[in-house]
């Protein structure tokens, strides 16, 4: 079950978008074809639809829905982050859903967004996972893919399976209840301003302590401090 949006004409980066719900991938897909930068979308409704895609060709960002009720789509962004794991995976979901979202950080995918997110917030996202205003990805060394012990990925697992087999060596670290505040908004998909509203704080005092999560985390911006917090399990 494979659709394709392109524009006309054809140009920028090639997006896919895998999810089981029809409406949530219609949806999706709709706010992602209207960047400027993206010129292809292809929605993917089933696994093995998508694994079969993967086989022959990959997309410059693959988005992964997930659900809180069941591991499908978990499943399969591992499955794909195993068989490509170079591969750019952004996770789509729930703000309350950490499970899933620290389960495919683990593995591998590049960031996280909210089912909400508005066009300009998936193209930050999409340039978070590594894509460019021109639409390209640069070339990045392809890291071996984690060791797994099951015959699939969550085969009939949980997400804390896949949690623990990752061991996540880097050093403890300490973030004040603003900072913790702070970070976990940004894992919401909240801008600063809002995040400064909900704590009756200006922006540029959230700019402040963004800045020394930041430094703390060893993280370059909000994407890969939102991975850092789920994979040293600062955030639960």
């Amino acid at each position: 079950m494979i659709d394709d949006r392109m524009r006309a004409p054809v140009h920028g980066a090639t997006v896919w978008v895998y999810d089981e719900r029809r409406r949530v991938r219609d949806d999706v897909a709709s706010r992602l074809v209207a960047l400027p930068f993206v010129g292809r979308v292809e929605v993917v409704g089933d696994a093995q639809s998508l694994m079969a895609r993967l086989a022959t060709r990959t997309p410059d960002v693959l988005v992964v829905g997930t659900q809180r009720a069941v591991d499908t789509g978990l499943s399969a962004a591992t499955q794909a982050l195993r068989s490509h794991p170079g591969l750019p995976v952004l996770v789509l979901g729930a703000p309350d859903d950490a499970d899933s979202v620290r389960a495919a950080v683990a593995f591998g995918a590049r960031g996280y967004l909210r089912w909400d997110a508005t066009a300009i917030e998936m193209g930050l996202g999409l340039s978070r996972a590594g894509l460019r205003a021109d639409g390209r990805i640069p070339q990045q060394p392809t890291a071996p893919a984690p060791a797994w012990s099951g015959a699939a990925p969550l085969a009939g697992s949980a997400p804390t399976t896949v949690r623990s087999t990752v061991r996540d060596s880097a050093p403890a670290v300490a973030l004040s209840m603003r900072e913790m505040q702070v970070l976990t908004g940004m894992s919401q998909g909240k801008s600063n301003a809002q995040i400064g509203r909900e704590l009756y704080l200006s922006e540029d005092t959230i700019k402040t302590h963004a800045r020394r999560l930041f430094r703390k985390l060893g993280a370059k911006d909000r994407a890969e401090a939102v991975a850092t917090g789920f994979r040293r399990g600062i955030m639960t």
